[in-house]
């Protein structure tokens, strides 16, 4: 426990209660003498420091430097209702505590909500006992540690999810239409792009079409907007294919817009679409498991044809899955060669992303 003598700057409002704040969360040593009631529990002095990086309500925040006493064996959770309570914050109280600590609750009554922070103690993110952490780094105990705060980020909340799918979902990409609104797109291992969007059911995705892109499980995919009513969607597989297919907003369709040869001879391990520009001209990286790096043109949408070099246009004949009639439907599918392809690096390439500096892409990471 801290005592008020050892917080002087403290005014008298924010003395008050302070002893329900700091408890042990390290469960007792064997080999400590609980019988022994005179014994003190070792204290470590500390000073508190918001961290530089907190920029938003950092006046609010920022706590003096002068080193208090805390317990040696506390930890982050601890940390966090000490500065809590140093702000005039309300103190976030244990489970179960509610029915015993009734005054506090009143005390609490009209102050901001407590907020969960996190610590670094010699520039690493405090995960274990404060003296134990300390000795760990060889810091001396002589004098008061510095302990660099700033709110820690929650951890996410489930909004929505979709039926359970027949197989894994490998990688995904999410795109924004300000006309039809979020669609996520995903690959899964059975070879499948899905296309989801929030349905009418509260918390729940509807899955809008889905169609099969690969004979193998999808390793990457990446999406772009083309216009208002369509997405770009370009996936990579195992089975070393890479393809684009187009997605109608209005119509909640999948269809093959092109495939890419040429590139690759292993697995296609990452892909990247530039994103929208005042460029019309899209481009698309690849990267295999090799090191193998690869710049492909993306055809245009509206117009089919490009650099004479780079496509090999053919018709194909499909049948088209949305036609009841037996008589298949001419598709023109463009068969795209790379622009550059060269070693990148000695093995796998993970991931990709286009520099956004500029409207069109120019540098690649």
């Amino acid at each position: 426990i801290i005592h008020q003598q050892q917080l002087p700057y403290l005014s008298p409002q924010q003395k008050l209660n302070w002893s329900v704040i700091m408890m042990d969360e390290d469960p007792p040593s064997p080999t400590d003498d609980h019988g022994d009631d005179d014994s003190p529990e070792t204290k470590i002095r500390v000073s508190f420091i918001l961290a530089a990086g907190v920029r938003k309500d950092r006046d609010t925040l920022e706590l003096p430097t002068d080193p208090i006493a805390v317990p040696a064996s506390i930890r982050k959770k601890g940390l966090s209702a000490v500065v809590n309570h140093l702000l005039d914050r309300a103190v976030e109280q244990k489970d179960g505590e509610s029915d015993s600590n009734d005054d506090d609750d009143d005390d609490d009554e009209g102050k901001l909500p407590a907020i969960p922070f996190d610590f670094l103690l010699n520039d690493k993110l405090l995960r274990m006992g404060l003296e134990s952490a300390a000795r760990k780094e060889g810091l001396s105990l002589e004098h008061a540690l510095e302990l660099h705060y700033f709110p820690a980020r929650l951890p996410p909340k489930m909004e929505s999810e979709s039926e359970a799918l027949p197989d894994w979902i490998s990688t995904m990409d999410y795109t924004f239409n300000a006309s039809s609104g979020d669609i996520l797109f995903t690959g899964g291992c059975d070879g499948m792009i899905r296309a989801f969007s929030p349905g009418s059911v509260k918390n729940k995705f509807q899955q809008m079409n889905a169609i099969a892109a690969h004979t193998g499980p999808i390793k990457c995919l990446s999406s772009t907007l083309d216009g208002d009513q369509r997405v770009l969607v370009a996936t990579g597989s195992m089975d070393q294919t890479l393809v684009t297919h187009t997605y109608d907003c209005d119509g909640n369709s999948l269809s093959l817009h092109a495939v890419y040869s040429g590139g690759h001879s292993n697995s296609i391990s990452s892909v990247t679409l530039s994103k929208p520009g005042s460029s019309d001209q899209k481009v698309m990286a690849s990267a295999d498991w090799d090191g193998g790096l690869a710049i492909w043109k993306v055809p245009n949408l509206e117009n089919a044809s490009i650099d004479e070099e780079a496509t090999e246009s053919s018709k194909k004949r499909q049948k088209n899955n949305a036609d009841t009639s037996s008589s298949p439907k001419e598709i023109s599918i463009i068969e795209v060669k790379p622009i550059r392809s060269i070693k990148a690096h000695a093995s796998n390439i993970s991931g990709m992303s286009w520099s956004s500096s500029d409207s069109s892409p120019s540098k690649l990471i």
